[in-house]
């Protein structure tokens, strides 16, 4: 089964032998490709939409798996029990979208084991929500698809407090610096792009380079640049 490189590294990252929700699910790929992997024991394949659950029910019947998958219809962590799922996968949503849905059933997602996560946009605010709310992130991964890089985030709950990484950091990931991942080069690339790019819209206006959010969005891509060189990328 041909998933794609996000969902096969999204896969990856989820915890062997456990019961995946996948929320957010669409056609389920994520869920039926683990366990034709046998990787993962069932799974809970959540949507908000009528639509994708047909589809999900039916990839899910085609693979011969209805014995494995629960395909339900409801709002973000709504269609789960607190503890029925080790492992929760969102993907595919904006970081904003992801923090809602976790939010409002804060009991239901600290009751997993990991939260395995590809925010579209918004990665860094993401962050910061998480390790706020007693999230490690422990793990995190770059992947080149369709020409487009994607962020995953893996999060883990910790008794111990965590230390707030500064923005720069929040902004390009704590975990890919300390690792210094091959593609950490391209995330940084496509980060001071954007920044530079909203720089520039604003330089075409006097009033505002006069802003606090001109001032602060400038002293970040400082931030950025002077990160990017203690990690000795050119």
């Amino acid at each position: 089964m041909n998933i794609g490189a996000r969902l096969e590294a999204i896969g990856k990252l989820v915890l062997k032998d456990c019961v995946l929700a996948d929320i957010g699910t669409d056609h389920a790929y994520l869920p039926v490709n683990l366990l034709l992997e046998n990787k993962i024991e069932s799974a809970i394949a959540g949507d908000i939409a009528q639509g994708p659950c047909r589809a999900a029910e039916n990839t899910v019947a085609l693979y011969n798996l209805r014995k494995k998958v629960q395909v339900r219809l409801g709002s973000g962590l709504k269609v789960l029990k607190a503890g029925e799922a080790d492992c929760i996968s969102i993907a595919g949503m904006g970081g904003s979208t992801i923090v809602e849905i976790l939010a409002a059933d804060l009991d239901i997602a600290k009751a997993a084991k990991r939260l395995v996560l590809q925010p579209q946009t918004g990665a860094p605010g993401l962050r910061k929500w998480l390790i706020q709310q007693g999230w490690q992130i422990v793990e995190e991964e770059l992947i080149w698809d369709n020409n487009r890089l994607y962020e995953i985030i893996v999060a883990e709950r910790s008794e111990a407090a965590v230390a707030l990484p500064t923005q720069a950091e929040l902004e390009i990931g704590p975990v890919l610096l300390a690792k210094k991942h091959s593609l950490l080069l391209d995330q940084f690339a496509k980060i001071l792009d954007a920044y530079y790019k909203q720089l520039g819209f604003m330089e075409k206006s006097e009033n505002a380079v006069k802003t606090d959010k001109y001032a602060q969005l400038k002293q970040l891509v400082n931030d950025l640049e002077a990160l990017k060189d203690v990690c000795k990328f050119k």
